[in-house]
């Protein structure tokens, strides 16, 4: 179905319509299946044309320019002296930004559009984890660090079962995007029906996703040709949140307007991570807590003996 859009949503600075698609569940098989049949035409602000830089703390994801990562030129690209170099300065972010004493990361990898067997960009609205699928991973987690004799491990067993645990991922391309950038939902455009629901009970993070609609009204932003020193990061669980969930921001990879007529497949190079922080609980009063109701996400890429 075309839809209209408003003059001002498509002559804002740096506006351009991006193409997404939705989830459906599938009871039946507890799974989620991408809904081809109805592709989402979206309006997609630069946040470069804007001149804005969204907040972690009320946004929910925010990005960090001139992140560059000492000695990165010598190594082999995508080796996995190179994951592990970004994958430390990821978690060193995540505990900049939080203040986190305490941040690990559980899963990290590169997407490459040059391996057959790399993991593509997904074009589906979701985000990562939800209240069922983050109990799963810290649950999981849990049974890790318990079977350590390590008395600072049987620590972070405990402390993932309270609610100063934040669950956040953190993205960055591997050279300048030139096609599929991410874009990311404002949390404050967002209702809680935007949040589409099936009875899926999540078994591991494959199926723990939540989908979301897209319905005008949202605003949806990304980097133009974002680069390799610019660094999104975006939250998807935070135990801290009165609702015990807290911001989980929706994300995904679109196509933008004049792209979809392109033969050559997508040429996005990027390393992403999921990264723990333990913060202090719980968080000043209106601060990070849910917007109106029980909101749900999701992780689709994550395997259990992924744990770094």
């Amino acid at each position: 179905m075309t839809r209209s859009f408003s003059k001002r949503e498509l002559t804002s600075p740096g506006t351009v319509l991006g193409e997404v698609y939705h989830y459906v569940g599938n009871e039946a098989k507890q799974t989620f299946e991408i809904d081809d049949s109805n592709p989402q035409q979206v309006p997609l602000h630069d946040l470069r044309a804007l001149g804005e830089v969204p907040d972690l703390k009320t946004d929910g994801f925010t990005y960090v320019s001139e992140r560059h990562v000492t000695g990165i030129e010598k190594m082999r690209e995508l080796s996995d002296e190179h994951r592990d170099a970004l994958e430390e300065d990821s978690v060193e972010l995540v505990k900049e930004l939080t203040r986190a004493k305490t941040a690990f990361s559980y899963a990290a990898f590169f997407r490459d559009h040059t391996s057959d067997d790399s993991i593509r960009p997904v074009p589906v609205i979701h985000s990562d984890l939800s209240p069922e699928g983050a109990k799963v991973v810290k649950e999981a987690l849990q049974e890790v660090f318990m079977e350590s004799k390590d008395p600072t491990d049987i620590e972070i067993a405990e402390k993932l079962g309270g609610k100063g645990v934040m669950i956040l991922n953190v993205w960055r391309p591997i050279h300048t995007v030139q096609d599929n950038p991410l874009g990311f939902c404002k949390w404050d455009s967002l209702l809680e029906d935007d949040a589409m629901k099936w009875k899926i009970g999540p078994t591991d993070t494959e199926n723990g996703l939540q989908a979301w609609r897209y319905r005008k009204g949202q605003r949806w932003v990304y980097l133009r040709e974002q680069e390799p020193h610019e660094v999104w990061v975006f939250m998807q669980h935070d135990a801290r949140a009165h609702d015990g969930h807290g911001i989980n921001i929706p994300h995904a990879s679109f196509t933008l307007q004049g792209d979809q007529n392109q033969v050559q497949p997508s040429t996005r190079m990027s390393f992403e991570t999921a990264i723990i922080a333990l913060v202090e609980p719980p968080p000043p009063e209106g601060i990070l807590s849910r917007f109106t109701g029980h909101i749900q996400s999701y992780w689709n890429q994550f395997k259990w003996n992924d744990f770094n």
